[in-house]
């Protein structure tokens, strides 16, 4: 075996540190990634819904009557 020296040993473990703390970094970026793309999702369905109910028959209806005076 050979031997190593603490300075070796040191910056061995602060690399280590450095990519442990990038790579828990990294999760975080991508879980808020993750979150943003659900709520995305989430409200161009809801928009979809919307816009689909306006086109219909009954919703195009009760639009053009709330413009009544």
């Amino acid at each position: 075996m050979v031997p190593v020296g603490a300075g070796v040993l040191a910056a061995t473990a602060t690399a280590l540190g450095v990519l442990a703390w990038k790579y828990k970094g990294l999760q975080s970026i991508a879980a808020g990634l993750v979150v943003q793309l659900a709520e995305s999702t989430a409200e161009n369905e809801s928009l979809k819904s919307e816009n689909d109910y306006l086109k219909s028959a009954t919703g195009a209806s009760k639009t053009l009557k709330s413009y009544d005076c």
